[in-house]
């Protein structure tokens, strides 16, 4: 077993797409082959795994207010809006004068 992880950093990215299923079917299969052939990998796994299960078991998952969902979405229409003038007045202008 090896006491070093020469790749942690891509280790811990795998660890984590692996813990909240993003990970493709080849990620898993070589995460479950090597995973128990290194020990700081070991240790982040567990850490990873019960830093889920903690948050998981102690966040209450609550939606936002209708009003500030509503409030979002007004300002994201003004914004669009806004974008969408300004893309028009810079077209006209690249027709008029260019």
């Amino acid at each position: 077993m090896k006491e070093k992880c020469e790749n942690h950093s891509n280790c811990m990215k795998l660890i984590q797409a692996v813990l909240d299923g993003s990970a493709s079917n080849e990620e898993i299969e070589h995460f479950k082959t090597n995973i128990e052939q290194c020990i700081p990998c070991i240790e982040g796994y567990e850490l990873e795994k019960t830093i889920k299960e903690s948050l998981n078991t102690k966040v209450d998952k609550k939606c936002c207010p209708k009003s500030t969902l509503e409030a979002i979405k007004s300002k994201i229409g003004i914004s669009m809006g806004v974008i969408l003038v300004i893309l028009i007045e810079v077209k006209l202008f690249h027709l008029f004068f260019s």
